[in-house]
């Protein structure tokens, strides 16, 4: 007996989790509040609609809750909506087609940025430590030889003479 309950436990747990985790925004009915954050007023552009109290505002809220009344669930309304008027009626930019871009630009962007900015300061400053190191072993082989320091001090004396 004790046993058995053993193995029904873990199972009752993992059921409760599992209702626990479920959005209960699924069962809940649908309201126009819901839907009009998704939408742009036609008639006031870039306004979205449940800001708006325009007359075009009211028709869209009206026609909102006819669609809800009808059993229309968000997407189909947005979907009606975007029939009507075009992509640009929606707050978000769908993602599909060329409106990808603006959702994976800035991931590619970055992918690609920042490796090549690694490489770039890499780059940098290993030409700089390149360059020290150039500098330091001219410095110790830039010796003069004897015919050339002499010509160096007998025009230095020229110059001198002639002040």
């Amino acid at each position: 007996m004790i046993r058995n309950s053993l193995r029904v436990a873990p199972a009752l747990l993992l059921t409760l989790l599992i209702f626990l985790l479920v959005p209960v925004a699924g069962f809940a009915e649908l309201t126009e509040t819901e839907v009009s954050e998704s939408l742009i007023c036609y008639a006031c552009p870039g306004e979205p609609l449940n800001i708006d109290r325009c007359g075009g505002g009211n028709q869209m809220r009206a026609a909102i809750s006819r669609l809800i009344k009808e059993g229309k669930s968000k997407p189909e309304i947005l979907d009606f909506f975007v029939a009507e008027f075009g992509d640009s009626i929606l707050t978000t930019v769908p993602k599909k087609g060329f409106n990808l871009v603006a959702y994976t630009g800035p991931l590619i962007g970055l992918l690609v940025g920042i490796p090549l900015a690694f490489f770039i300061i890499r780059r940098w400053g290993s030409a700089g430590r390149q360059q020290a190191t150039d500098n330091a072993s001219t410095e110790r082989t830039a010796t003069l030889d004897e015919k050339t320091r002499r010509q160096i001090e007998k025009e230095l004396s020229e110059l001198d003479e002639e002040d």
